[in-house]
């Protein structure tokens, strides 16, 4: 199971995701979350429920040492679209015993009806360093009444070391992170995940795990396309298995000590009513490297797509967003948390 699965899947067995009843009357101020804002832009956590200290003692993830940092409670009705978004900065401290330490986060929402309601990323940490994480999704509400989104975090030992307190491996969620929830966007607004099966490329081999053809706001001139990736270098084999891979370390007779690079391309293409291309096509890409070191990396893209209006013209693009490994050792692409998310600018 990923990391991100298992998270999820310890956050439903502790009770931490939160299920609320369908049919409450909408909330006032005083029966929102204490730490959860409401603005006319949405909900904003920015205040830790348990803390800000994520535990990393074991080589593996215990229900103890998974931490809520934060969580967002509103009233919605059946068939809203609201934009879920996390920004985790993450540290580690000069100080633990281990040289690298696992932090991994996963937003989730409650109750689920069949589309997306998770995101999560997961990077090793170094010693004295840290990272950003923004993993994001839109929830599309499957019932009228409460909803609940939380933030949880949980840290994992990659390389244990023999010397030093094992308590003392830790990371922090630093000020500035926060959960946001937006205001209902247009009925277009989506997030896509793929059923496929986690994958190895190769030097020079590409891969399009998400290719979706949607309608979008007739009357926009622009939206927003995010394209969301977790990849592991084949610097050693462990962690190059995940919930898709039957068990199987994708990495085995693959290793090599150089780190990869990865370029995440997303292509828009605007089509006409025959389904053929009208306008010329658009594309944004991240370039990322990834180091022995790091092992797990989050590739997170983010473009804005112009919308043309000419006769010949649909409001009705196909998106499609393509992984290369451009140089390095091999590289596994996660299936599992792939995320391609449409939304307004």
């Amino acid at each position: 199971m990923g990391r991100c699965g298992l998270l999820l899947a310890l956050l439903l067995a502790g009770g931490l995701v939160l299920g609320l009843p369908a049919g409450a009357p909408a909330q006032t101020a005083s029966a929102q979350t204490a730490s959860a804002a409401a603005a006319p832009s949405g909900y904003r956590d920015t205040r830790a429920d348990d803390g800000r200290t994520v535990p990393a003692y074991l080589p593996s993830t215990d229900p103890d040492r998974v931490v809520r940092v934060f969580s967002v409670t509103f009233w919605a009705r059946q068939g809203e679209r609201r934009s879920v978004t996390a920004d985790v900065i993450a540290r580690q401290p000069a100080t633990t015993p281990d040289s690298a330490l696992m932090a991994a986060v996963s937003v989730s929402c409650s109750p689920t009806g069949g589309g997306v309601a998770s995101a999560g990323a997961t990077q090793n940490l170094v010693r004295g360093s840290g990272a950003r994480f923004t993993p994001r999704f839109v929830y599309d509400v499957p019932r009228t009444g409460m909803v609940g989104c939380v933030l949880v975090a949980t840290g994992l030992r990659p390389r244990p070391v023999a010397s030093g307190y094992a308590s003392a491996n830790r990371w922090y969620v630093d000020a500035g992170s926060s959960l946001s929830v937006s205001q209902p966007l247009g009925w277009w607004a989506r997030s896509l995940e793929t059923d496929a099966r986690s994958r190895v490329l190769g030097r020079g081999q590409s891969w399009s795990p998400i290719q979706v053809v949607t309608r979008v706001d007739p009357a926009g001139t622009a939206f927003t396309v995010t394209s969301d990736h977790k990849v592991t270098t084949c610097s050693s084999v462990g962690g190059s298995r995940d919930a898709s891979t039957a068990g199987r370390e994708l990495c085995a007779d693959r290793v090599e000590t150089t780190g990869s690079r990865v370029r995440s391309v997303v292509t828009a293409v605007q089509l006409d009513r025959r389904g053929d291309p009208c306008a010329r096509p658009q594309e944004f890409s991240t370039l990322r490297r990834v180091t022995p070191t790091i092992h797990h990396a989050m590739v997170f893209s983010q473009g804005v797509v112009r919308v043309s209006r000419s006769a010949a013209c649909r409001p009705v693009f196909r998106i499609s967003g393509r992984l290369e490994q451009v140089g390095g050792a091999d590289l596994v692409i996660h299936a599992p948390s792939e995320r391609t998310t449409i939304l307004s600018h």
